[in-house]
């Protein structure tokens, strides 16, 4: 609790874009029933609890490759296949049952690997890293940002911008995991290494749409193990404090030290092995919109796969 405290407190002083409302809901009916401000989401948790089957994700979602929990929408989550499929993602229920389908017009998806939810400067945004590469033979990498919609207002073909990037020296990486910084705004992206250790790179504040962006190597992790798979997704909590990242055997949390400011230290500290599912094609991970809850979900290999849930004990 102190730490989201300490957190917070700094990003909103020096930080930009700031907090964003919809981080401060309000409950409207408390027993009292008297309006009150919500503390925000409570994160940090010492011991996870195992999965719980929460349904079956539906299609068209069959290899599905990411996952973000909304953070002003209770229940909903955002969802995109990977490779092959059109420049489209969905909005799914806390049961893995569609709601909409949404498209992003005039856009090639190319290799689709990760989604998030982050503050932009238009307010609240979906991320979607069309960060996929193989066979490291891309000439261009792009995120691409949408202002979140909301479910059920019939807003199906979206605005969006796009934000080309490069790595350092002109580099070449596949990657299928990115986040974003709960306050700052800043982008997140981690590489997906088929022998070896992943990396974390950052994107420039501000987004460019208009040229490159080029990205800063932050570090070297610990992970995957050498007797790990590779890295296939990641998320950022909702405070900050903490990041998930999963691999398709197993899922670690790096955890913030109480009290510590400086964010990018997470990726110093010694990764906390968490539960997984034993999920046979496993590519996404989100945390709730809590802090105190995280998702999972896989593509479809012959079973339709579940969306599970994991609660803090």
């Amino acid at each position: 609790m102190r730490s989201f405290f300490v957190v917070a407190s700094w990003c909103l002083l020096g930080c930009a874009p700031k907090l964003a409302e919809s981080f401060v809901p309000v409950i409207e009916n408390n027993d009292a029933g008297v309006e009150v401000v919500d503390a925000g989401p409570q994160c940090g948790c010492e011991l996870w609890g195992n999965p719980r089957n929460n349904g079956l994700v539906q299609d068209p979602l069959v290899e599905l490759s990411g996952l973000a929990a909304s953070r002003s929408q209770p229940g909903v989550f955002f969802a995109h296949n990977d490779s092959g499929d059109s420049a489209r993602f969905f909005s799914i229920t806390q049961t893995g049952q569609l709601s909409e389908t949404y498209t992003l017009s005039g856009v090639t998806a190319v290799d689709w690997e990760d989604i998030a939810i982050g503050p932009c400067p238009r307010g609240t945004c979906v991320f979607i890293g069309d960060t996929g590469d193989n066979l490291h033979v891309r000439n261009s990498y792009a995120i691409y940002s949408v202002v979140e919609p909301i479910v059920g207002t019939g807003d199906r073909v979206l605005q969006w911008e796009r934000y080309g990037y490069e790595y350092p020296a002109g580099a070449k990486h596949n990657s299928e995991a990115i986040f974003v910084h709960p306050f700052t705004g800043r982008v997140y992206l981690v590489t997906k290494e088929d022998l070896g250790v992943s990396e974390v790179y950052r994107f420039p504040l501000p987004l460019s749409s208009t040229s490159l962006n080029m990205l800063e190597k932050v570090v070297t992790l610990t992970i995957p193990a050498q007797t790990d798979r590779p890295l296939t997704a990641a998320d950022v909590n909702p405070c900050g404090t903490g990041v998930l990242m999963r691999m398709y055997n197993r899922l670690v949390e790096f955890r913030l030290p109480p009290g510590e400011t400086d964010f990018e230290r997470i990726f110093s500290m010694d990764p906390v092995t968490v539960p997984v599912a034993n999920e046979a094609q496993g590519e996404a991970v989100t945390y709730g919109p809590d802090g105190r809850t995280y998702f999972t979900s896989s593509e479809k290999l012959v079973d339709v796969p579940p969306l599970y849930e994991y609660r803090c004990r």
